[in-house]
């Protein structure tokens, strides 16, 4: 990862004094309703640059580092040297290095498969309506929304529909300072008085992790969430995680909400998307907690302790997968994350331009975080946290660079055969690939039964071609790494509210 973007003022803004922007506060409706606090600069540069500072090592703003260069050219050398001088000898280890990869990718989700589906008996994360008001903990809320004056008015409704006592809801709604069409929306809805506006300042990286660090900086709860403006969370949801964390021994750290959405059978791309998330939600994430492997979080509706994200520096503002990085620098720390059930139900990306986008951004942050981890110790601190980051990210990521080619190469390869060409695909080529895509179905069938969907199985069959995709999105990713390592791709929503949630 080359950063020829520079971490947006890190330097420069190193001199900002405390309070350089006014700290008055107006309200949405009177002086009874939601405060706008116009947050000071001082307030931001820590959000966006704290973690930088104070744990370099932890932050994807230094990009690659020497040491990280040494290796990749001392690869690079080796490579190039072995392809001159032995050229059948290097592309025989390749093959066989790929083939072993590929194995390695079959076996370990049959592993999640049988611990899917093994007996067990899970932490407890029902809602328990027991709790009476004064048990309950205060819970903060932070909702990071830009541009999304379409949609706010939603976020606003699912919010209201949470089962939790209102007098114990700390919500900060988290706006950018141009975001002057949302901020307008947010001056019409009738936000009570536990409802805080706080506009950020363009002060470091204009990103979802720095709006993130600027809530939590002013959190009042001991419990912190996170909902995206499409979110529309389970009522329950909050309640099951108040029990689910009342049951553990106090280490853990996070529990992850699946994620689902309402507008799954809009059109193939989205029917494609929700198996995905049905698998890693319901199955792939499950089964990590089972084995107690370290796992990457969502991006939303992971509750936290405050005190474990105060302990981490809370988010990176410079990796643009700060959920998948805090999973694993929580680990590092003695932490660790477990699930519920109750859902929160999103948008799907209709399309593909944008689906590539947001996907590339994923990618590219995967890509942040295998660099950041790498940089000293074992990633996650113990043997199987690091065993799960190279086989949830590590996988990740190749099998995103991969799934292009392996199904071009595939499909040349037959059509050779077919005009006579000699076979250039053995047996043991056509069972790798058929039991590879056997179990990627299995997994996907499994996923959505978990979630009590009848599926097409032309849905499923049909992935095959709804996996290359991920190489476009990987290749852009990997450009993207080099001139804006930082910038963050921005999902539209508001594409599907008519759709309704038992979609």
């Amino acid at each position: 990862m080359v950063n020829r973007e520079k971490a947006p003022g890190l330097q420069s803004a190193s001199n900002l004094q405390s309070g350089v922007s006014p700290q008055g506060a107006d309200y949405l409706r009177g002086g009874a309703g939601a405060k706008i606090i116009r947050v000071r600069d001082s307030e931001a540069y820590r959000a966006g640059f704290d973690l930088a500072q104070q744990l370099p090592h932890f932050s994807a703003a230094s990009g690659i580092t020497i040491a990280q260069w040494l290796v990749l050219l001392v690869l690079v050398v080796t490579v190039v040297f072995s392809s001159v001088i032995a050229p059948e000898a290097v592309l025989r280890f390749l093959q066989s290095l790929l083939v072993a990869i590929f194995w390695f990718a079959i076996c370990f989700r049959v592993i999640l498969l049988l611990a899917h589906f093994w007996p067990h008996s899970d932490v407890v994360d029902v809602p328990d309506d027991n709790y009476a008001s004064e048990d309950l903990p205060v819970y903060t809320l932070l909702l990071p929304v830009y541009r999304e004056a379409k949609i706010l008015p939603e976020l606003v409704k699912s919010i209201n529909r949470l089962d939790y006592p209102s007098k114990l809801l700390d919500i900060k709604l988290l706006l950018e300072v141009d975001d002057e069409a949302t901020l307008a929306v947010a001056r019409k809805l009738e936000l009570k008085s536990n409802w805080e506006v706080l506009i950020v300042p363009d002060i470091g990286p204009r990103t979802k992790p720095k709006a993130l660090n600027v809530g939590l900086a002013r959190a009042k709860g001991s419990f912190v969430t996170i909902y995206d403006a499409e979110d529309r969370p389970d009522p329950m949801q909050l309640r099951a995680a108040v029990n689910a964390f009342a049951n553990d021994d106090g280490k853990m750290a996070c529990v992850q909400a699946p994620l689902g959405y309402y507008n799954a059978d809009h059109n193939w791309i989205t029917r494609q998307f929700s198996l995905e998330y049905d698998a890693q939600f319901k199955v792939i994430l499950p089964a990590l907690v089972r084995l107690g492997i370290a796992f990457p979080l969502g991006g939303t509706s992971n509750h936290f302790r405050k005190s474990a994200l105060e302990q981490t520096r809370g988010w990176d503002p410079f990796n643009v997968t700060e959920d998948a990085d805090l999973g694993f620098r929580l680990a590092k720390m003695g932490w660790r994350a477990g699930v519920i059930s109750p859902p929160t139900m999103e948008e799907a990306t209709a399309r593909v331009r944008p689906w590539v986008g947001q996907r590339s951004r994923w990618i590219k942050g995967f890509i942040q975080t295998l660099m950041v981890h790498l940089r000293g110790g074992l990633p996650g601190g113990k043997p199987i946290h690091t065993f799960g980051f190279f086989s949830v990210l590590g996988l990740a990521v190749f099998s995103a660079f991969s799934h292009g080619f392996l199904l071009l190469g595939f499909c040349l390869c037959l059509l050779n055969w077919a005009l006579g060409g000699p076979p250039t695909l053995s047996g043991a080529d056509f069972l790798l690939a058929g039991t590879g895509v056997v179990v990627a179905w299995v997994l996907l069938f499994t996923g959505c039964y978990s979630v009590g969907k009848p599926q097409n199985f032309w849905n499923i069959i049909s992935s095959i071609f709804y996996w290359p995709l991920q190489t476009w999105a990987a290749l852009r990713a990997a450009i993207e790494l080099f001139y804006k390592p930082f910038h963050w791709e921005k999902t539209d929503h508001g594409h599907s509210l008519d759709e309704t949630v038992d979609k």
